[in-house]
């Protein structure tokens, strides 16, 4: 009987999920046999080496079981993670909900990628924010379209803004009133209401989107792999591109991190995963988010990769640059502590 319990209890299904390290991506290189990026509409330069897109590969999870005998060997893996499902998804999320999710936010950090790029090209371009969509009841419906193209809110010009969903946002919250002019259907609009509470705060009902206006034409070749993280890494293989002279100087790097239109480097999960996949890879730079180095450099084997700390996209292009040029002493690592500062060189 207690044989039978044990077998039982190691085979019972458990609310978590496991992080394990993905598949590895050279955004250089081909995928499926087209190029990973690819930029047309301007001058292009040969790259060579590889910039590394790191994934993480989830076992559970929504519409999936994770065993208990599986949480307890992962907890006994340092390159994998256990986490509880309800931490990442509400209990009626669906599979559906969180592929629909993915492919939503490797969409957009495509274009926010091609945005901090050009900023870092000082290649202008225009970003417009747009009404996504509209909550049923909210003080919005039946004023706001979706479609609908956000002008200005009291007063403010938020048209070929990149911050305008940000100043959009923090007025409705401050305001009591707001009035918004939006173009639709090539005339403008003048829309006034008043905010209600939604989840604690004040909003009209609505949710945005931006949509960008490029100098160049950048086709991203990634069906069937989702989320945010990737930014960092698609913008750094777009500037690869439009410049002359290979970045990596034909050296192996890898890294992850979101990004936003101003070349902000965010965190990301797994990163513990990424670090682990990229050194199996035989990466020997790895680029990591500031916020996530203590997990970054808990996992990695700093014998075989360094690890530098990256707050913006300057900073990621500015390590690659020294990392192929062979001197790595002014670059910005993450300290073997973990601690958020800016040690550099060894």
């Amino acid at each position: 009987m207690t044989y039978l319990l044990i077998a039982l209890a190691v085979l019972l299904p458990v609310p978590y999920m496991l992080q394990l390290p993905g598949p590895v991506f050279n955004t250089l290189g081909d995928y499926q046999g087209k190029p990973m990026v690819d930029v047309s509409g301007a001058k292009t330069y040969p790259t060579d080496g590889r910039i590394d897109m790191l994934t993480v590969a989830v076992s559970g999870g929504p519409g999936r079981d994770t065993y208990a005998s599986q949480a307890l060997g992962t907890l006994l893996n340092g390159k994998e993670t256990v986490i509880p499902t309800e931490a990442y998804y509400p209990l009626d999320t669906t599979r559906e909900d969180v592929a629909a999710s993915n492919a939503v936010e490797m969409s957009s950090s495509q274009d926010v990628a091609v945005a901090a790029a050009m900023g870092q090209l000082d290649k202008p371009y225009k970003v417009h924010l747009l009404v996504n969509e509209v909550v049923p009841d909210s003080p919005a419906e039946g004023q706001l379209r979706k479609g609908d193209r956000i002008i200005s809110v009291n007063g403010k010009k938020l048209d070929s803004d990149p911050e305008a969903a940000t100043v959009m946002s923090e007025t409705v919250q401050s305001s009591d009133s707001v009035d918004i002019v939006v173009e639709r259907g090539g005339e403008d609009v003048d829309v006034a209401m008043k905010p209600a509470t939604i989840d604690g705060r004040n909003a009209i009902g609505i949710s945005m989107k931006q949509d960008f206006e490029f100098p160049v034409d950048v086709a991203f070749n990634v069906e069937g792999i989702g989320g945010p993280s990737a930014g960092t890494m698609f913008a750094l293989a777009i500037i690869d591109e439009l410049t002359p002279g290979a970045m990596t100087g034909g050296k192996h790097v890898a890294g992850t991190g979101e990004i936003d239109p101003a070349g902000k480097v965010g965190p990301i999960g797994g990163a513990r995963q990424k670090v682990a996949a990229s050194t199996a890879q035989g990466a020997k730079l790895f680029l990591s988010p500031a916020d996530n180095c203590a997990e970054v450099i808990e996992a990695a084997d700093q014998s075989k990769i360094t690890v530098a700390r990256i707050d913006t996209l300057d900073d990621a292009q500015n390590a690659v640059e020294q990392y192929a040029a062979g001197d790595t002493s002014d670059l910005q690592k993450c300290p073997a502590g973990g601690a958020d500062n800016n040690e550099k060189g060894q």
